[in-house]
């Protein structure tokens, strides 16, 4: 029961995770490219945030499968990686210029939103694994 619980957190993680990496492709993705075929710089930002988004889910695995030592580093790796996830569209790559467009509008609100639930669901998961180990000693 003990395993299963230190678990769920992970797990919780990797559901977020998935969401992030899947729904920035399928459900609130950046805009689609010109006629030309070249896309505008918000494509960037979709596709940074679709790599950080499989790295979250590598590192939820790990929580799943790993120790509880390993738990809670990875727990703690996943809290500024959320972070930088959130500030990727707009601040660290541009999106497009006209406030109405897609990635304006349901890109960049769905990932600030699923990115902080990360972070905040990692810092909870590192604070239970962490105070769980400092409980034993």
């Amino acid at each position: 029961m003990k395993k299963l619980r230190s678990r769920a957190g992970g797990a919780v993680l990797l559901i977020m995770s998935i969401i992030l990496t899947c729904g920035v492709k399928l459900i609130f993705p950046a805009c689609p490219a010109h006629d030309d075929g070249t896309y505008m710089s918000c494509h960037w930002a979709e596709q940074a945030v679709f790599g950080i988004g499989i790295a979250l889910c590598v590192i939820s695995l790990i929580i799943i499968i790993g120790g509880e030592k390993t738990a809670a580093g990875a727990s703690l790796a996943a809290i500024p990686l959320a972070c930088i996830t959130a500030l990727m569209p707009e601040f660290l790559i541009s999106l497009c210029k006209m406030p109405t467009m897609h990635c304006h509008t349901a890109m960049r609100p769905a990932v600030i939103v699923i990115s902080a639930l990360i972070a905040a669901a990692a810092a909870v998961n590192s604070a239970v694994m962490l105070r769980k180990r400092d409980n034993r000693k």
